[in-house]
This record gives structure tokens, C-alpha cells and sequence, in this order.
């Protein structure tokens, strides 16, 4: 079978496009032809050696796909030719992969892979932040950070559907029409304007309530300068490359709690709470509350450029790779 191999870690111009064997079904698994592989900033720092988990070359990259079952493993009650949406821990980039049973979600034969391999990480972790690390209310407001990225616009579309307002940090021209087209409520430039003063206006003093921060850096402690009194700042990642030294006096005497995000950890916990999120995002998708279109469709033999396009802070909306 054809897969993204890496052979050796560093840059994703590094990977390989090799023919490898088709995996072995285990007792417990499935194996999935997959349609469709989501992509994410964890790839690419993985692929570099970069990531929590570093991984001994080779492997092959990939954690959420969406696509078909073919073979299941003994004690596993899904049927052969099931469509579901695969959480594997890794080899996602390639023509199959075998996965525990747990950690896939049986969808209907209609429902889109492209929908499908952009779910999961994304949305599951923005929808667990804000529903479950921030218990987030209609009418509160909401600023994102990197508002451009697949966290940030899943951002935007389950705040609106939560009914909060929101405030989108972006940093060029193509990225703010980009979020004003997901219904982002405000579009603050943040590489040529003061945040904290700009968010402070957009909210008559007060603040926002919460902060969604997938980037780090600078920008994290001028987030918590514009956060009102008993906010919440989420931290999810450090795409900007930098761990934010926090000045804490502002946590002392604003109130504000700075929540940890690690969606992946939380879902090998809270295997019930993670099943209920997932049957109200796709309830939210059936319903026609919550629209799905990645904005980059790749082919697997340019799986690099996907990675280097997130290395390169070109990405834009979620990117999939279509097998």
C-alpha cells in the first residue's frame, strides 16, 4: 500500500512516498481503507522530533482519517463495510490503517470523508474547550488567536452555535476575509494593531471573557491583558514556536484562570464525555448548524507541502489529504 513515510526525522521535504505492507488486524481492531486523512500542526512537529511524543523512525505520520472498514479483528461487533471516522494514534497518511476499535465512530454511508477527516482534532478539541475547559454561556465574548488556523476557525463556528461573540486575531489581508467568512463577529490585526487596547474597545472597557490560544508567545500575555475580570485564557498549543513566560500578578488580580487544553489526553480518560461531544458535533453537522469545508485538499504525494505550509505559517482553514 502507498503511505507517508518518515525514514528520518527533520523537515517534511524528508518524507518519503514509499509502497509498504498493508497492516495486521489484531484482536480488538479494525482496519480502515481510508478515503480521507486530516492534517494538523502536531504532524508536522512530529515528523521534526519535535512533538510531546518523539517517535523512532520510521513511521508513518496521520491521526484522524475517515473512511471504510474492510477486515475486523476477533471481538470487534462492527460490521465489514462501515463507514467511521478513525482516531489511529499514528499511520493516518496512508492507503489503510489498523486501529483499535474504541477509537473509531460509525457515521453513515452519506456522510462526507472530507467532513469526516476534519472533525476530529480540530473541533473535538475547540468543542471540549469551550464546553468543558471553559463552560462557556450565551452571551459571554470570546477572543481567538490564530483565528486563521483549524483550531481557530472551528473556533469561530462552535462559538457562534454555543451563542458566544466573537473577536478574531489574524495577521494578513487573505486571513481576516478568510474568518469573516466563517461569521467571525470582529477581526482584530494583530501584526499592526495594540490587541489589548483594540479588544478592550471591542468590548467597552470590560475585556473578553475567554481566550482561545493555539499560537503563544507574545501575543498569549497581551491576550491576558485584555481578558475581563474572571476570565479564562485556554492554552492549546504553541504554534508561534515560543512558551509564553506569564507575568501571574495578572491572574492575582484580575481572577483569571489559565486552563490547559490537552484534548488527546482528556479522550483516553473520559472515553464516555468524548463519545457525547462527538454525537453533538454531528448532530450539529446533520442539523445544518455546523458547515465543514477544508479549504485544502492535497494529494498524498504532497503530503510534504501540507506540513510545510503549517511550518510556514501559510496555512489557512483545515487542510485534509485525499487518498
Amino acid at each position: 500500500m502507498k503511505a507517508v513515510v518518515c525514514t528520518e526525522l527533520g523537515l517534511p521535504n524528508l518524507l518519503k512516498i514509499n509502497e509498504i505492507e498493508k497492516p495486521n488486524v489484531e484482536n480488538g481492531e479494525v482496519l480502515i481503507k481510508v478515503e480521507v486523512a486530516g492534517v494538523n500542526f502536531p504532524d508536522a512537529l512530529l515528523v521534526q522530533g519535535k512533538y510531546q511524543i518523539v517517535l523512532d523512525p520510521p513511521f508513518v505520520p496521520g491521526n484522524e482519517v475517515c473512511g471504510i472498514i474492510e477486515e475486523v479483528g476477533e471481538g470487534v461487533k462492527i460490521a465489514v463495510g462501515t463507514k467511521v471516522i478513525g482516531l489511529p494514534p499514528i499511520g493516518g497518511f496512508s492507503e489503510y490503517v489498523s486501529i483499535n476499535k474504541n477509537l473509531v465512530i460509525p457515521v453513515n454511508d452519506e456522510f462526507d470523508s472530507l467532513v469526516g477527516a476534519s472533525l476530529p482534532i480540530n473541533y473535538g478539541t475547540a468543542y471540549y474547550a469551550l464546553k468543558r475547559r471553559a463552560n462557556a454561556q450565551p452571551g459571554e465574548s470570546l477572543l481567538v488567536l490564530g483565528a486563521s488556523g483549524g483550531i481557530g476557525t472551528a473556533a469561530i463556528q462552535l462559538a457562534h452555535i454555543i451563542g458566544l461573540k466573537t473577536i478574531c486575531a489574524v495577521s494578513s489581508d487573505e486571513k481576516e476575509n478568510y474568518v469573516k467568512s466563517l461569521g467571525a463577529d470582529e477581526v482584530v490585526r494583530y501584526d499592526n494593531t495594540d490587541l489589548k487596547e483594540t479588544v478592550k474597545d471591542l468590548t467597552n472597557g470590560k475585556g473578553v471573557d475567554i481566550v482561545i490560544d493555539p499560537v503563544g508567545g507574545e501575543v498569549t500575555e497581551q491576550a491576558l491583558r485584555a481578558t475581563a475580570f474572571n476570565g479564562r485564557l485556554l492554552v492549546i498549543g504553541f504554534a508561534n514556536g515560543e512558551i509564553p513566560k506569564i507575568s501571574l500578578n495578572l491572574t492575582l488580580v484580575k481572577g483569571i484562570s489559565i486552563v490547559g487544553v490537552w484534548w488527546g489526553r482528556w479522550t483516553n480518560t473520559s472515553p464516555n464525555e468524548t463519545a457525547e461531544d462527538f454525537t453533538e458535533l454531528i448532530s450539529f453537522i446533520n442539523n445544518n448548524k455546523l458547515k465543514i469545508v477544508p479549504k485544502n485538499i492535497y494529494r498524498i504525494e504532497e503530503a510534504p507541502t501540507a506540513l510545510e505550509n503549517f511550518l510556514k505559517r501559510k496555512n489557512i482553514g483545515k487542510s485534509v489529504i485525499k487518498i
